[in-house]
């Protein structure tokens, strides 16, 4: 018998053979560009959770608290309230009379309206001694309990909450802004005319008279010709008074940061008829109205102030489309411009006057009105101890866009009062003040009519009008003088230049 061969039997599972050290798989060796690659997704994630953690721990310790933190983001989620116009007829206002104070029969038509925060200054015992003027004081929560001055009306804080004005409702407890019940009193009571003022000045020579024009209806003040600035350039909105009265390197609290370097004087000037001033912004001596920019980079050390203003310059006019800044311490108010004393109660306090100036200058077109800037009035001692730039936050981030905003604002309006409400409503939704603004300017419209003030009539204004080109025979010139000043801290010893054209 054949026996075959048989071949191995084929194992059920493959054996796995033995290996040796060298039989092992090597490990991949990677440059670092490509451990990058490889690890590209695990690297991003890392970084983004860590710089989102220095955010927050950022966010956190910029604010004042954890609590303030937590507002702040949550302000973020809010959609912002529009802003609701107030509907009210100026048809139906209910007179106030005064029936609290012990001035019910008491009637003036000039007044003098300061706000007191201490006892009585030297500077306003001199007030007192102005003739024909009724000085009346406001106080605050800041002034003495016994305040008081032979002479003068003082309303303390009681006293302004019997009057039952509107306006109170919004007024701050501590601000020189409460004022604007002085105003209101002023005329319940028969002004005609109202200087603004504080207790830090002294009128020059004792006499308002010698330097405002008090009686605009005279015939000597309606045939006067004043100097009046060029509105040629239609992209000249705003100029310095400061630079016609001798002081080119110094400028009004109010002024846009970025006019401050046009130093040059004009040209020439045109002239207007006198009559329609209805504010008269005066200057002052010695501290003159400066911002804190100033205040600081010009002052040196303890030395107080001591800027003289050239009191020979002629008073100017400010056409219509051309502004200047206003305060609340040395100007006057005429009867067709009681509705313009409104203090601003939403603003920081050193931008609430200038505010108000802007605003005021823009309706005073509306009725043909202008300002007109005076030589120095007063001297007003430098007594200031801090002059807080946070204060004037809402003047150097505002004001030059608020300036353009008014220059082009228009209204088809019917009334004054109207026109003034709608433009608070605006400037409101413009966010140069808050919506308590126009709910105050409201309040403040109705208590004028409450306390018998008559709205003025309007005239065309003349902004649209194509602008003529003044001609040389009607063109005036001046050439201010050029008086001793500071600069960083370092002081002129004498006038430089004088000379003066017709």
């Amino acid at each position: 018998m054949l026996v075959q061969d048989r071949s191995t039997p084929q194992p059920s599972k493959p054996q796995q053979p033995f290996l040796t050290a060298s039989h092992f798989p090597q490990s991949k060796i990677f440059t670092f560009p490509q451990w990058v690659s490889f690890n590209l997704f695990k690297i991003t994630t890392i970084s983004f959770l860590t710089l989102t953690i220095a955010a927050l721990f950022f966010l956190y310790n910029a604010n004042d608290s954890p609590s303030t933190f937590l507002c702040f983001n949550k302000s973020h989620l809010k959609i912002p309230k529009p802003i609701e116009f107030p509907k009210l007829s100026f048809k139906s206002i209910k007179p106030i009379s005064d029936k609290s104070s012990n001035y019910a029969s008491f009637g003036s038509d000039r007044w003098v309206v300061v706000s007191v925060s201490d006892y009585p200054s030297d500077s306003l015992r001199k007030l007192v001694k102005l003739k024909r003027w009724q000085v009346l004081a406001i106080g605050n929560s800041k002034t003495p309990v016994d305040w008081s001055l032979k002479g003068v009306i003082y309303l303390s804080m009681d006293d302004q909450a019997k009057l039952d004005f509107r306006v109170l409702d919004y007024l701050p407890y501590d601000s020189y802004v409460r004022k604007t019940v002085g105003y209101l009193f002023a005329i319940q009571h028969g002004a005609k005319m109202i200087y603004d003022t504080d207790d830090r000045g002294d009128v020059v020579d004792g006499d308002l008279g010698e330097h405002f024009d008090l009686k605009l209806s005279n015939v000597d003040v309606m045939q006067e010709k004043l100097l009046q600035y060029s509105n040629e350039n239609p992209n000249r909105t705003v100029v310095n008074p400061y630079i016609h009265f001798g002081q080119r390197s110094i400028w009004p609290r109010g002024l846009p940061l970025e006019n401050v370097g046009e130093v040059g004087h004009e040209e020439f000037y045109s002239e207007v008829f006198g009559g329609l001033q209805y504010i008269q912004q005066g200057i002052s001596n010695g501290l003159p109205d400066v911002d804190s920019v100033f205040y600081f980079t010009r002052r040196s050390g303890s030395e107080a102030f001591d800027i003289r203003f050239d009191e020979r310059a002629p008073k100017v006019a400010l056409p219509q489309g051309m502004m200047v800044p206003l305060n609340s311490f040395n100007t006057l108010f005429h009867s067709n411009a009681f509705w313009s004393l409104m203090l601003p109660v939403s603003v920081s306090t050193m931008a609430s006057d200038v505010l108000r100036g802007y605003w005021a200058q823009r309706l005073l077109w509306e009725i043909g009105g202008y300002v007109v800037v005076y030589p120095p009035t007063i001297y007003r001692y430098d007594k200031i101890e801090s002059y807080p730039f946070v204060e004037e936050k809402d003047l150097h981030i505002n004001v030059g866009r608020l300036i353009k905003f008014l220059v082009t604002w228009r209204s088809t309006k019917i009334n004054l009062f109207e026109k003034i409400l709608e433009l608070s409503y605006l400037m409101a939704k413009e966010g140069f003040w808050t919506e308590k603004e126009v709910k105050f300017t409201a309040a403040w419209l109705q208590d004028l009519l409450a306390v018998g003030y008559i709205q003025p009539k309007q005239k065309a204004i003349k902004l649209d009008q194509p602008r003529t080109a003044i001609g040389l025979a009607d063109r005036k010139e001046f050439i201010p003088r050029k008086l001793p000043s500071v600069h960083l801290g370092v002081k002129e010893s004498e006038t430089v230049n004088y000379e003066m054209g017709i």
